[in-house]
C-alpha cells in the first residue's frame, strides 16, 4: 500500500489525512464554486466512461489501473433488492434469508460478509472518508468481481492508498449531478431541467430515474443506493439497517470508544424527503418498497414493517 498523500495523518481522529483537508480549503477558496468539487479526482485520476459494448477506464497518474463498468452489468431482471445500512438494527437480523445476489451492502455493511451474508449484488461506498479509516475491511472482506459502486473522491482515495485492488473488483462510478466528474456544478435551473429527476414536493429534493446519468446528492449512501435499486426494478425492494432513529449510536460494527461521527441525524430530515419521493416512484412500478428495521424512522413516511430478517427468538418473545 502507498502512504497517504501528503505523508502520515491523523486519520483515526480525522477520518482523513490531513493534506486532504488542505487540498479541499484550497480548491474552496481558489477554484470557486462551480470549480471547487474537482479536488475530488485531484491529483491525477481520470475517467473514461464505458461506451456501448466497451468499458472504460480509471487512469491514475498516467497509468490506466482497472477498467470502468456500466450500470447495466446489474440490471438482470431480480425478484427483491435489499438495500443494508450500518444501523445498529443490523445486530438483530439474520441475512441468511435473502437470497444471493440480491443485498446492496452500504459502507460498513460490508462486514456481513464475515459469512453472515456471502454474495451480495453490489457493495456502495461514496464517502472518501471511509475509505481512509476501513480500507483494509474493504481488502478484507470484498471478495473479487464483486460489483463496487464508487464515487470519484472514493475511486481518487483508494488509488491513493492502493490503485492496484480497483483491478480487482468490477468497478462502477457513481457521478453526482451536482458535482459532476470533469464538469462545472449545474445551476439550480439546469438541475431543475434535468427530465429524468422527480422532486419533492417543495422542489428542494429529488431522485434521479437515471443513474447512470447522475445521482442526485441526497445527503446518505442509503439514498443513492435506493436511486440504483429503484432503477433495476426489482418487484420488492427492501431496507434493512437504514434506522435513522438512532443515529447517534456506534453502528453495528462499532463499539463506542471506537465510532465515527454520523452526520444521518441532522440529514434525516432530507432523506426521509427523498424516500417519499421513492415511494410515490414505487407504485407505477409495480414496486413493494419495505422497511426490515424496527426501528426505522422509514415508519413515518409509510413504508411498512416486515419483520422478515428478524432471528426467531425475537419473533417468538
Amino acid at each position: 500500500m502507498r502512504r497517504p498523500f501528503f505523508g502520515v495523518a491523523l486519520i483515526s481522529k480525522t477520518n482523513r489525512p490531513i493534506g486532504r483537508y488542505l487540498v479541499k480549503l484550497c480548491f474552496d477558496l481558489l477554484a470557486g464554486r462551480k470549480h471547487s468539487h474537482e479536488q475530488d479526482w485531484w491529483p491525477g485520476v481520470r475517467l473514461a466512461f464505458p461506451e456501448g459494448n466497451r468499458p472504460g477506464e480509471i487512469v491514475y497518474k498516467g497509468r490506466t489501473i482497472a477498467a470502468l463498468s456500466p450500470f447495466d452489468i446489474l440490471a438482470a431482471p431480480r425478484d427483491e433488492i435489499t438495500i443494508i445500512g450500518s444501523g445498529p438494527s443490523i445486530s438483530g437480523q439474520d441475512f441468511s434469508r435473502l437470497p444471493d445476489h440480491s443485498a446492496i451492502l452500504l459502507n460498513g455493511a460490508i462486514h456481513l460478509l464475515d459469512d453472515r451474508l456471502r454474495n451480495p449484488l453490489a457493495v456502495i461506498v461514496e464517502d472518501e472518508r471511509f475509505v481512509w479509516r476501513h480500507f483494509s475491511n474493504m481488502v478484507k472482506f470484498i471478495k473479487p468481481q464483486t460489483p463496487c459502486l464508487f464515487s470519484t473522491g472514493t475511486l481518487r482515495a483508494i488509488c491513493e492508498i492502493d490503485a492496484s485492488w480497483l483491478a480487482t473488483q468490477q468497478v462502477i462510478h457513481i457521478d453526482f449531478l451536482q458535482k459532476p466528474y470533469a464538469r462545472p456544478r449545474p445551476s439550480s435551473a439546469e438541475l431543475a431541467a434535468m427530465s429524468f429527476l422527480r422532486w419533492s414536493a417543495d422542489h428542494s429534493n429529488a431522485i434521479s430515474l437515471m443513474p447512470q446519468r447522475g445521482i442526485f446528492a441526497g445527503g446518505s449512501v442509503a439514498v443513492t443506493a435506493v436511486q440504483i435499486a429503484l432503477y433495476l426494478k426489482p418487484a420488492v425492494l427492501g431496507l434493512a439497517g437504514i434506522d435513522l432513529l438512532n443515529a447517534g449510536e456506534p453502528r453495528f460494527y462499532e463499539t463506542s470508544g471506537d465510532s465515527a461521527k454520523s452526520r444521518i441525524l441532522r440529514a434525516q430530515g432530507k432523506i426521509l424527503d427523498i424516500y417519499t419521493v421513492v415511494l410515490r416512484e414505487c407504485e407505477p412500478r409495480n414496486i413493494k418498497l419495505v422497511n426490515y428495521s424496527p426501528v426505522s424512522s422509514l415508519s413515518k413516511i409509510g413504508v411498512p414493517y416486515d419483520d422478515r430478517l428478524c432471528r426467531q427468538s425475537d419473533t417468538d418473545v
